[in-house]
């Protein structure tokens, strides 16, 4: 699996994402280790109203950012892994993006708060509004995620990640044992935290300058680039993001800020699955960009059939473990989640599958498949969740979502299919090589 130019191996592109993917795995796992003493800590000292404040005084100001955002992110790191502009043009325009988005989309979320009724509450509605300082901070970190991914940093990148998660402990015990300053405290310390990420970005930048221009001018043409790329995957890019966390907007707005605590819980467990998928993705789309269209047909079903092996492991181990974890914990008081965090298992493990394609058809610069695959899915979401949670609460939100990932994943895998001539069984049931790649693995471990 390995050529030979000038002499020197080369790594094969399935290679190179295994293990790349599995260096950021390694890397996520450390992260969990944090922030689930992270979570712990705000769940037990806020109790489940304050975790609904502090979700909430999260979730809203990201689903802003990210709406507002265009993908140009995205774009960037397209450009920059298909070197068709100098890295310091593109930090020239991200700078320049960041601060006139960043205005923009902090005065569209203060309109907003003005008319949502849940706002009108007045404990909830001073963390809301607190939290648009979170929108700057938010889109300079994607910028600068998007740059080390561009540049294919993947080791920067988890770095990144990993203090991120580090000081976010830090700063919340600060909050909770010496401050005492509650959800709204809780607030301030993950901005702080998310300042890191793009602190580390800004030393990977200037290190790539060296003696040259940290920052340029962007030339002509690059916003209309970046914005013709950007567009085509945003409105799908959007509908993700929604269908991932619009499940808990509206479990606020329907069974309140109680339920919101709980239904947070749940997700927060269910999503540790997604670390395997997520992991790969990382890795995945800068190598697709850089590889002609069979190389690419080649390594996309390879990488999702292992990917959505892992995590279905991955998921029953969790699934069979989900009373006693939730209980060690979060305690009896968070017991009411234990079903809707059951229920969205399953669901995470069919995203494995949406998340993986949507990563090779950005590659392929074809994002308007998985903006129609996960707009239909997004519309289901919202459609059963108006049914079902204010008859089922958040068991009925957990249904919705596992039922929307599922419609997801198939939609994705016959997008695939026209696009790549691969079949659906190939893309999502083991072969013999991939056993023989988890034999050569547990070898090298043994050896070790």
């Amino acid at each position: 699996m390995e050529e030979e130019l000038e002499g020197r191996p080369v790594e094969s592109p399935g290679r190179a994402v295994f293990r790349g993917g599995l260096m950021t795995f390694g890397t996520r796992l450390a992260i969990v280790l944090v922030n689930i003493p992270t979570s712990i800590l705000v769940a037990r000292l806020l109790g489940v109203e304050g975790q609904g404040l502090y979700t909430s005084g999260i979730i809203m100001p990201t689903l802003f950012a990210f709406a507002g955002l265009l993908s140009i992110d995205a774009a960037h790191t397209y450009l920059l892994s298909k070197k068709e502009y100098r890295p310091s043009q593109i930090n020239g325009q991200a700078l320049i993006l960041a601060c006139v988005l960043s205005l923009a989309v902090a005065a569209v979320y203060l309109v907003f708060l003005r008319f949502y009724e849940p706002a009108r509450e007045p404990e909830l509605g001073s963390i809301l509004t607190l939290a648009v300082l979170l929108i700057p901070v938010l889109l300079l970190k994607y910028m600068g995620i998007a740059f080390l991914l561009g540049l294919q940093r993947i080791k920067h990148f988890n770095l990144a990640n990993f203090v991120q998660a580090g000081t976010l402990l830090l700063f919340m015990c600060v909050n909770l044992f010496v401050v005492r300053g509650g959800a709204k405290g809780a607030v301030v310390a993950y901005l702080a935290s998310e300042v890191t990420v793009t602190l580390i970005a800004f030393l990977v930048a200037r290190r790539e300058a060296g003696s040259g221009a940290l920052i340029e001018m962007p030339p002509p043409g690059l916003f209309k680039r970046s914005a013709i790329y950007g567009l085509q995957g945003h409105v799908g890019n959007i509908l993700v993001l929604f269908t991932y966390r619009f499940d808990m907007f509206l479990v606020l707005s329907i069974a309140g800020l109680r339920a919101q605590g709980l239904y947070s819980i749940a997700v927060i467990l269910a999503e540790k699955l997604s670390h395997i998928p997520d992991s790969v993705k990382v890795v995945l789309f800068p190598k697709l960009a850089s590889l002609e269209t069979e190389d690419a047909n080649a390594l996309t079903p390879r990488v999702t059939r292992n990917s959505l092996f892992l995590t279905a492991v991955a998921g029953l181990v969790l699934y069979l473990l989900s009373r006693p974890l939730l209980i060690l914990f979060y305690g009896t008081e968070f017991i009411e989640s234990l079903r809707a965090f059951q229920i969205l298992i399953p669901g995470v493990v069919f995203l494995a599958v949406g998340k993986i394609l949507s990563t090779d058809f950005s590659g392929r610069d074809k994002r308007l498949y998985y903006t129609l695959g996960t707009g239909i899915a997004f519309a289901v979401n919202v459609v059963l969740c108006l049914l079902w949670i204010p008859s089922y609460g958040i068991v009925g939100a957990a249904w919705a979502s596992t039922a929307a990932y599922a419609l997801q994943a198939v939609i994705m895998l016959v997008f695939f299919k026209r696009l790549s001539g691969r079949g659906m069984a190939e893309t999502v049931f083991l072969r013999g090589e991939d056993f023989a790649l988890y034999g050569e693995l547990m070898r090298r471990l043994l050896r070790r």
